[in-house]
């Protein structure tokens, strides 16, 4: 009775008594949102790198040496530019494909057409026609057609109509995978010309069918 009245003065009511709540523990783990538009949570897109082309330096022997000095003096021709050293590929040889691909991002120089050229090149069904000096320093006797093909990725320049005649006839020294160097001239004329040599023999010589 004494201990009723005592919690009485002092206020305290046993029956409103509440316990104290337990404390909500909040996570600590936020979800990281997207950086930018389109990139999903917690993975990254990798970035394509283009493939770059490695040019090797261009061979200068005694190939390249007559070639040059038999367009100079020999035929009087002006302007002489290397175009392109590249590998002579399966694809270049076969009959069916009848043509010289040039990647244009592979060109040694892009500085060998006139303006007139260009515009003609850059029409749909563009051609020019052009004689081709081959490796035995004879000029070609029937004329190739200079094309250029737009690609996916990439613009080529093309030597078709009678390429495959041409490289047959000269098997013996456009082998395939041979490196060999593409260039470029104007005969007495001013008509745009081609020379194509072999400046170095395959590492490893391929079956050469005409498939």
């Amino acid at each position: 009775m004494l201990k009723y009245f005592r919690d009485k003065e002092l206020g305290i009511e046993r029956n409103t008594y509440e316990a104290p709540r337990p404390l909500k523990i909040l996570s600590t783990n936020k979800r990281k949102l997207p950086t930018s538009a389109g990139e999903d949570c917690g993975k990254k897109k990798k970035r394509t790198v283009p493939k770059q082309v490695v040019r090797t330096p261009a061979v200068i022997n005694d190939v390249t040496e007559r070639l040059k000095e038999f367009v100079v003096n020999g035929m009087k021709g002006t302007e002489l530019t290397l175009v392109i050293q590249k590998i002579l590929y399966k694809s270049d040889t076969k009959k069916v494909l009848n043509r010289l691909n040039m990647p244009v991002i592979q060109l040694e120089a892009n500085t060998f057409l006139t303006d007139d050229e260009k515009r003609v090149l850059d029409k749909s069904e563009g051609e020019i026609e052009v004689r081709v000096l081959g490796p035995t320093l004879e000029m070609y006797e029937n004329p190739m057609k200079l094309r250029k093909w737009r690609m996916l990725r990439t613009e080529n320049y093309v030597l078709t109509t009678n390429w495959y005649r041409f490289r047959s006839k000269n098997k013996l020294l456009l082998k395939r995978n041979s490196k060999i160097q593409v260039w470029s001239f104007r005969g007495r004329d001013k008509r745009l010309c081609f020379a194509v040599a072999c400046v170095e023999e395959p590492e490893v010589e391929d079956y050469d069918s005409d498939s």
